[in-house]
C-alpha cells in the first residue's frame, strides 16, 4: 500500500482534518480549471516540520498522474462521487494539523 499527503492550506483546513480523522475519507472537490471532482494528494510520507495529513488507501489512483501527484476521480470501483465530491477510502497514518 502507497502512503499519500495533502499539505495545510485553504481547502485542507484542521476542520478538514478533523472529519478526515472521524471519517477515515478523503473528499476532493472539482478544482479550478477542472470539470470533474477528484481527491488530490502528493506521493510519499508528509515531510517533516509540514503541516498536514498523510494516509494510506488500497485506491490505486487514476493513471496518467503529474509526476509526485496522485488523483482519484470518476465513478469507478474504490471512488464514489456524491454530492460534487470525490471520496476515498483512507487509513489515516499521521496528522499534524490538530
Amino acid at each position: 500500500m502507497k502512503t499519500y499527503y495533502r499539505i495545510a492550506s485553504p481547502t485542507q483546513t484542521p476542520l478538514d482534518a478533523r472529519k478526515q480523522m472521524m471519517s477515515q475519507e478523503m473528499w476532493g472537490g472539482i478544482p479550478r480549471n477542472g470539470y470533474e471532482p477528484k481527491v488530490q494528494a502528493y506521493i510519499g510520507s508528509l515531510p517533516t516540520n509540514t503541516i498536514g495529513i498523510e494516509f494510506t488507501t488500497e485506491v490505486d489512483p487514476d493513471v496518467g498522474c503529474p509526476r509526485g501527484q496522485a488523483f482519484w476521480s470518476g465513478d469507478r470501483e474504490g471512488v464514489r462521487v456524491e454530492n460534487d465530491f470525490a471520496k476515498i477510502s483512507v487509513t489515516i497514518t499521521r496528522c499534524t494539523q490538530l
